[in-house]
């Protein structure tokens, strides 16, 4: 018949065993989640942050040797004057400016322009108050967001289901271990 001592000493070994076991699961849980949530905060974001992909398409991006399309996020209360005022915050830059998308905050804007008066049209715009987005559109790139989001999701669902089966047989094995002693 083992002492009380080594009764208590043997279930605190297992209970800490398990407890461990808990926080590594959990923790690679909640990375999965995190990474997750990430995307989703990129996608719903407004359009100073958010994931561009989802709202330029090939045939609005321009791609040449002079010319250059960059993306203006504008505020919404500032729409009258970026379209009186787009033109002349650098030389070169083409009547072209286009909406592509609107939210509650922002208004968000294509301009074509020489790529030589690229920079300075992006820090006038920036000093007037337009921010401009870097953007390069890839296929490639959006297919490979694609499938890390759909990994993830799948990766969330597989440790979920992996963390709940384990939580069950490690109550089960507490409670045995328990009961063997009592």
């Amino acid at each position: 018949m083992s002492s009380l001592i080594e009764i208590v000493d043997g279930i605190h070994v297992l209970v800490a065993k398990i407890e461990d076991d808990l926080k590594v699961q959990v923790a690679e849980y909640n990375n999965v989640r995190s990474q997750l949530n990430a995307i989703n905060r990129k996608q719903t974001g407004s359009l100073a942050v958010c994931d561009l992909a989802n709202l330029v398409k090939p045939e609005d991006i321009i791609s040449s040797e002079h010319l250059v399309v960059l993306l203006a996020v504008v505020p919404k209360h500032s729409q009258k004057e970026w379209l009186s005022s787009y033109e002349t915050l650098a030389t070169y830059v083409v009547k072209s400016s286009k909406k592509l998308h609107e939210d509650n905050e922002y208004a968000f804007y294509t301009v074509t322009l020489f790529g030589r008066v690229a920079d300075n049209f992006k820090t006038t715009a920036c000093e007037r108050g337009f921010q401009i987005r870097e953007f390069e559109y890839s296929p490639e790139t959006q297919e490979s967001r694609k499938q890390e989001l759909d990994k993830l999701m799948l990766d969330q669902d597989t440790i979920r289901a992996s963390l709940l089966q384990w939580c069950y047989t490690s109550y089960g094995e507490m409670n045995l271990e328990g009961i063997s002693y009592g």
